[in-house]
């Protein structure tokens, strides 16, 4: 209900817009994208900073817990803003209003057509500042989440959560990989939290029972993408490794690729760059934000062990051609630092995810990644990939791939 009349509020001041002069201020603004208008108790609310360097550049910082993105695509004509989030396809156009902004969030871009309504309101820092109750409960801890219930779509997650006072911060693990940065609070038995990302618009709210299990949750990415959930504490509870979901298949070929690279010229696998390499070949898409996760961790990686042997192969699953996927890869490619080698493999889906990866069998996601030894055996398989946003996970995973690499770059010399 409160979320309704800060968007009233907003038309208010676009009708009456002529009667002072607009302006974007520096400062602080709440952001909110409405991404289903049928379920406007599922608006997607986050922070913006907006901030104007020494030497006139623009530039907007939207954060999610301790994950900061800085947009410095950002453009304003007239009384309209055009902002671009960085990696990611994602823009929002916004026009002015005194000092407000009303507009419309693309998530794949304003070419792809698809858009959501929203609207930013300067001087809120609060993420749900309609909801201000004090809370009843602490949730701090981690939850085993059943989404779906009943149904043939059921799954279960992992919630890990940090209370403060009312503000929450945490992450939600599935067999895929993560929801990367959560922000949200607890108000009364409510809890709501959200992320933006420029790939993600993730909001989760639920009831807090008073027997301590969250009930009647509610999850929204996009106006296809929703469900139910609900949770309860539990310390134990784990979800399978990484390296446990996908396996080569018995007495399967020798895995190997032909594929073209961004200048049309088509890359194998027994090419003279890998021939006795370690070579770790990642199954990606350039719009799937764990996979930024993971292009960010490798892109480190093989800058400390190129060196010794080490050779890195993202294969980009993207749009029906090279053609109309190249700016994507080119964006990606250059606004993440990868100086490995990125190829085209084909249009998204799992059809083409299993098509190229031949050898494995397993329920694959986005990432999934092979480690080949100097001999060109498949050492290990992992699909999914918890990013930074997961903390200690993510801290265990990069010990023990920074192991694994060492050893399997030692065999052999």
């Amino acid at each position: 209900m409160r979320i309704t009349i800060y968007f009233l509020s907003l038309i208010i001041l676009l009708s009456g817009g002529c009667i002072r002069h607009n302006i974007l201020k520096q400062g602080p603004y709440m952001g909110v994208i409405r991404i289903d208008s049928n379920e406007r108790d599922m608006d997607l609310p986050f922070n913006m900073i907006f901030a104007i360097t020494p030497d006139g550049q623009k530039l907007m910082q939207v954060s999610n817990a301790r994950e900061v993105i800085m947009i410095n695509e950002l453009a304003v004509s007239g009384d309209t803003v055009f902002m671009k989030f960085p990696v990611f396809t994602s823009e929002i156009i916004a026009i002015i209003r005194h000092d407000s902004l009303i507009g419309r969030y693309y998530p794949k871009g304003k070419s792809a057509g698809i858009w959501y309504s929203f609207y930013a309101i300067p001087g809120v820092t609060d993420r749900f500042p309609w909801a201000g109750l004090k809370p009843l409960s602490d949730i701090t801890g981690r939850w085993k989440i059943t989404e779906n219930a009943g149904t043939p779509d059921s799954s279960v997650m992992v919630g890990e959560f940090t209370q403060d006072s009312n503000h929450i911060t945490g992450t939600i693990l599935n067999s895929g990989g993560d929801y990367r940065y959560l922000e949200g609070k607890v108000s009364g038995n409510k809890f709501m939290i959200s992320t933006i990302d420029g790939a993600h618009t993730l909001i989760l709210t639920a009831d807090i029972s008073p027997q301590g299990k969250m009930e009647n949750g509610k999850f929204m990415g996009s106006p296809n993408w929703k469900s139910s959930w609900t949770a309860e504490k539990n310390e134990t509870f784990t979800l399978p490794r990484m390296d446990e979901l996908v396996k080569v298949k018995p007495h399967s070929p020798q895995f190997t690729f032909n594929l073209p690279d961004l200048n049309g010229d088509n890359v194998l696998l027994s090419d003279p760059k890998f021939k006795d390499k370690v070579v770790v070949v990642m199954a990606i898409g350039t719009w799937c934000p764990n996979c930024l996760d993971e292009t960010v961790f490798f892109r480190d990686l093989y800058a400390d062990y190129k060196d010794q042997g080490l050779e890195l192969v993202a294969l980009c699953f993207e749009d029906k051609t090279i053609e109309s996927s190249k700016p994507r890869m080119e964006r990606f490619i250059a606004q993440t630092g990868a100086g490995y080698t990125f190829l085209y493999a084909g249009q998204r889906g799992h059809e083409s995810l299993q098509s190229v990866l031949f050898n494995l069998e397993g329920r694959m996601a986005y990432p999934t990644t092979m480690y080949i030894d100097r001999k060109g055996v498949i050492r290990k398989v992992e699909t999914g990939f918890s990013g930074p946003g997961t903390g200690q996970h993510y801290t265990e995973f990069c010990d023990e791939t920074k192991k694994f690499i060492e050893n399997l770059l030692a065999e052999g010399q």
